[in-house]
């Protein structure tokens, strides 16, 4: 499923792969975005693959 749609089936677009700062370049995974100036950070976890064959790139 689309992480910006929840009524929309993944059609590998990419929007979600770009970086919310730089829109030309693709999320490097930098973490400027996150807000690091308090105690804590957080971030969504969209799944946890325990087993290896489940996942697909």
């Amino acid at each position: 499923m689309c992480v910006f749609d929840d009524d929309k089936e993944c059609d590998d677009c990419m929007e979600c792969e770009v970086c919310e700062l730089d829109p030309s370049k693709p999320c490097d995974n930098c973490g400027k975005c996150l807000d690091f100036g308090k105690d804590y950070a957080t971030i969504k976890i969209d799944r946890v693959y325990t087993d290896p064959s489940e996942y697909k790139e």
